[in-house]
């Protein structure tokens, strides 16, 4: 890469040079363009065919009207403004100084043409055929000038013409490479909140994760843990059971952090989930492991199961996952729950609960999981109801798509 962008600036002739020089300092570039029509405006004014009265104020006037050109991108409109009626006055009071002052005007007027207002354009072009025909007409009563004043006047106004259009042709130039370059900027900015939006959710799609593994996990530990506490006093053989029970929530949570780190440590996987991700065919043994936990839940099936992706099938895990897990937390280990999974032409997801049966756990600060439930029911087409049933508990229902085919 470093070979090839070497390549490139090598490329680079000094006219790609030059122009960049411009346009980072155009100031002085403005600034070397007045010399340079001041010196060839004074040129003319010591022309021989100068009269020698005219020389004088042709000289100041060279150098006049050349100091506007180092501001004519600053301040286009004013500066053209200001030379039109300067040429004007030196024309009727000295016409011998109309070649000096030429060069000048049609710098300034090509200049309000590419920086100035659209509607200075066709003004700019009138005026300087203007300028070009009134010298003429000025000299018509001289002797001689009669056979050349239709030339003259030709001249002038074509010049006029010629330096409008140059001007509209960069304007266009400059306007065509400013869209370009809007065009690039949104193009960058539009990469640049996509990239954002992708993070965004990546870590809401890591925070969901981690809140149904670390939560689910340390609510069945904790909720093991108050009974083991009793069953001590009374069953020492079932505390112990109670302490295994919690040292295999706590391993089976370690697990799945690991799974989840090493899916996000492989930059190459396809699979944001990753093929160790727990599915539908994982729920009874979720069911199970709540169930020796002290929590009596019993699993229902009804219809015909069907294949589902592996972000479907970890949508049903972690929504059954997170509803047992709520259970637990504001209704206690003793509520008598039901998981129900009804096959049809869509898949519906229920966790209902009876209500409280006994002391209820401590208030807890409400948390995420309808939220992250109700994320990942819309990530997979699907849709979440939850609240209070009219006899009493609470109930989640998730209805998630499912894909046609036969079973």
């Amino acid at each position: 890469m470093t070979a090839i962008m070497t390549t490139v600036g090598e490329r680079r002739t000094w006219l790609d040079r030059a122009v960049e020089a411009v346009r980072r300092h155009p100031l002085v570039a403005d600034a070397v363009l007045a010399a340079l029509v001041a010196a060839v405006s004074l040129g003319w004014a010591t022309d021989g065919h100068v009269a020698r009265a005219d020389r004088v104020a042709g000289l100041v006037c060279a150098v006049l009207f050349a100091l506007p050109v180092v501001v004519r991108r600053r301040a286009p409109l004013p500066v053209a403004v200001g030379v039109a009626v300067a040429a004007a006055i030196a024309m009727l009071t000295v016409p011998g100084v109309s070649a000096t002052i030429v060069l000048p005007v049609l710098v300034i007027g090509y200049s309000v043409v590419v920086h100035g207002p659209r509607w200075a354009g066709p003004v700019t072009a009138a005026v300087l055929v203007l300028g070009g025909v009134l010298p003429v007409v000025l000299r018509l009563g001289a002797p001689g000038a009669g056979s050349a004043a239709g030339v003259l006047a030709l001249v002038g106004a074509l010049f006029g013409v010629i330096v409008w259009l140059l001007g509209a042709l960069r304007r266009a130039q400059l306007r065509s490479v400013e869209q370009l370059r809007e065009r690039a900027r949104l193009l960058e900015e539009g990469r640049r909140q996509e990239v954002r939006l992708e993070l965004l959710a990546e870590r809401s799609r890591i925070s969901r994760e981690v809140h149904d593994i670390v939560g689910h996990s340390l609510s069945g530990i904790i909720a093991q843990a108050d009974g083991g506490r009793f069953a001590a006093a009374r069953d020492p053989q079932r505390a112990v059971e109670v302490l295994g029970g919690i040292a295999d929530a706590g391993r089976d949570a370690l697990g799945d952090i690991r799974a989840l780190l090493g899916t996000l440590r492989d930059s190459h996987a396809d699979d944001p989930d990753g093929a160790t991700a727990p599915t539908v065919d994982d729920v009874p043994a979720l069911v199970a492991q709540v169930r020796a936990g002290g929590l009596p839940v019993t699993l229902e099936v009804t219809g015909t199961p069907r294949p589902l992706a592996a972000g479907t099938g970890l949508t049903v895990y972690r929504v059954v996952q997170e509803g047992l897990t709520n259970v637990v937390k504001h209704a206690g280990v003793a509520t008598p729950t039901r998981v129900t999974l009804a096959w049809g032409p869509e898949l519906e997801v229920a966790v209902r609960d009876d209500g409280p049966r006994g002391p209820r756990p401590a208030a807890t600060r409400d948390g995420y999981g309808l939220v992250g439930m109700r994320e990942r029911a819309a990530l997979q087409g699907g849709s979440l109801e939850a609240g209070s049933r009219p006899d009493g508990g609470f109930a989640v229902r998730v209805r998630l798509p499912l894909p046609v085919g036969a079973p």
